[in-house]
């Protein structure tokens, strides 16, 4: 029975009944969803047009990440092939049964095949994850901090240095994988937890490859991008919609720059489970109930949402999967590799390269 139900196609399935029966009970209380459908009909082209641009360049500034940190580790790549393997990468998380893990194996397998060395490729996820993961949260932070708030010169100081010293700390620990490795030792007082395991193991990663101070620095810009861009989309579906752009003061009937964040980084997290396919459902309503909660009605806000995931998870992922047939498919890279098959060669590889040379530039 264990079994069963570990499958991931079993649990895809599961889940969309699920949403399905809740769907079905709360039918007679989702009419603002079909008022926010249309929406959508009286949505200018130009607006979906700027969103898609905006979703195109959050998804290049992803590829420039990756292209910096594989050449600060050795590996030739150029921004047209990681920008193809980050569309084809995201097509298959937000839409195969376990798509994470699926986008995983793409990713390394296509480094693999650039010649980055299994250690390479784990540092990568490593240092770029981190990177996304400390915006996606300062964003957030940022929100929380100026909702209610009028707007001055020395809060957006003071932002741009914990931003700055964000970026800092990372680029630190980094750099500095013994300390670092102490430091969590010391807090911990040695204890033998499971998830302090892990996280030295992490840790032992980030000795693979040292990005300068200007390679660093440049990914973190990068990887900022990706987060703002993606942000910029669902606040132009906004404005689309009630024909208002959020701005810092909030308006009738509408949300600010800061509710706008506040949105994006709760989905985002909502939608980081990923119990349904590409977030289905839970991404959605927590859009939707934090662009409320900042002030919109729900009708526009469901029509600001259902634009925005229909270009962000619908056409994106469309065209993730033509990038796909088109670029990877002819080089033999298929979507029904094993992934225990995959993890093995990746522990197997790690294990006969136990360090690689730092490089110079």
């Amino acid at each position: 029975m264990r079994g069963f139900f570990s499958n991931p196609w079993i649990r895809w399935a599961l889940s969309l009944a699920f949403l399905g029966v809740i769907l079905f009970f709360l039918r007679d209380q989702l009419d603002f969803l079909k008022m926010g459908i249309q929406q959508i009909r009286h949505v200018s082209p130009v607006g979906v047009a700027l969103t898609m641009a905006a979703l195109v360049l959050s998804f290049v500034a992803m590829a420039r990440v990756m292209q910096i940190m594989l050449k600060a580790g050795g590996s030739p790549a150029t921004l047209k092939a990681t920008t193809a393997l980050t569309f084809a990468a995201n097509s298959w998380s937000a839409t195969l049964p376990g798509g994470p893990a699926f986008s995983a194996i793409l990713t390394y397998k296509v480094q693999r095949s650039w010649g980055a060395s299994a250690v390479l490729c784990s540092w990568f996820f490593l240092l770029s994850s981190a990177l996304s993961t400390v915006w996606l949260v300062a964003l957030g932070v940022i929100a929380v901090f100026y909702m209610g708030a009028s707007l001055n010169l020395w809060s957006l100081i003071a932002t741009f240095i914990a931003m700055v010293g964000l970026s800092g700390a990372v680029y630190w620990a980094a750099n500095n994988p013994d300390s670092l490795a102490r430091w969590v030792q010391k807090l911990t007082k040695n204890r033998a937890w499971g998830f302090v395991e892990k996280l030295l193991g992490s840790i032992e990663q980030l000795r693979s490859v040292s990005l300068t101070g200007p390679q660093f620095a440049a990914s973190a810009a990068w990887s900022l991008g990706n987060r703002l861009f993606d942000a910029i989309s669902l606040w132009i579906c906004i404005w689309a919609v009630t024909g208002t752009a959020p701005m810092f003061e909030p308006e009738p009937n509408n949300t600010t720059i800061a509710g706008v964040l506040l949105a994006y980084t709760t989905a985002k997290i909502a939608g980081s489970i990923q119990a349904t396919p590409g977030g289905i459902g839970p991404t959605e309503a927590a859009y939707i109930a934090a662009l409320v909660a900042t002030g919109m009605t729900a009708v526009e806000a469901a029509g600001a949402v259902i634009i925005y995931r229909l270009c962000s998870f619908i056409i994106m992922a469309i065209v993730g999967w033509v990038i796909y047939f088109i670029y990877f498919t002819p080089k033999g890279l298929k979507a029904n590799e094993s992934l225990d098959v995959e993890q093995d060669t990746i522990n197997s590889d790690s294990n006969r390269q136990s360090a690689i040379e730092r490089p110079d530039t």
